[in-house]
């Protein structure tokens, strides 16, 4: 199989690749300038020129990209923050991976507020969710010694508050399963 020659790196070039990975994922700016770097990169290796005067146009298309929407880190903060929650992931670990995909601290607190919107108790319903994933709940009256010391390390280790974590793994029945992941989404309504 013969290798792909790349292109040259113009800027017409560079923006239709920068579509084509924003149509593929959601990406914050900072995913997007690193991609839009290694293409130049691997190019300038390959035709062997200076990557530097073309990295001026990554921020060209950064700026033009948030000027029509394309990309805005507040918004992905946003969404990936109830993904991550509908995921089973506590808000330590939230907060963790949205810092690695380098969103700015303001963006990451509008994230998780927008989590204090959505549900009534977001810790205590991705407890839940991360619970029922790694089978943690279970109704059953024999329970073995030191089995619920692993869970709550399991879970206090995931990220979620001892409180949280206890008050799961002490759930007697099915009935009360529902009722705290209701009380999680809704409130007391």
């Amino acid at each position: 199989m013969k290798k792909k020659i790349p292109k040259k790196i113009t800027l017409d070039n560079l923006e239709k690749s920068a579509i084509k990975y924003l149509e593929k994922y959601s990406v914050s700016e900072y995913q997007l300038t690193g991609f839009l770097r290694k293409k130049i990169i691997k190019t300038s290796f390959f035709y062997k020129t200076d990557p530097q005067k073309d990295f001026k146009l990554i921020e060209k298309i950064i700026s033009k990209f948030k000027k029509i929407g394309l990309i805005d880190d507040k918004k992905f903060s946003e969404n990936k923050a109830i993904n991550y929650v509908e995921k089973g992931y506590s808000k330590k670990k939230i907060i963790f991976i949205l810092k690695s995909k380098g969103i700015s601290d303001e963006n990451i607190q509008i994230g998780i507020n927008s989590l204090e919107e959505s549900y009534f108790n977001s810790e205590i319903l991705s407890a839940l969710i991360y619970a029922r994933k790694k089978k943690f709940i279970t109704f059953e009256k024999k329970k073995i010694i030191g089995e619920d010391k692993k869970k709550l390390l399991k879970m206090s280790q995931a990220g979620f508050p001892y409180n949280i974590a206890k008050k799961i793994i002490n759930l007697n029945n099915e009935k009360e399963h529902l009722e705290l992941e209701k009380y999680a989404k809704y409130g007391d309504n």
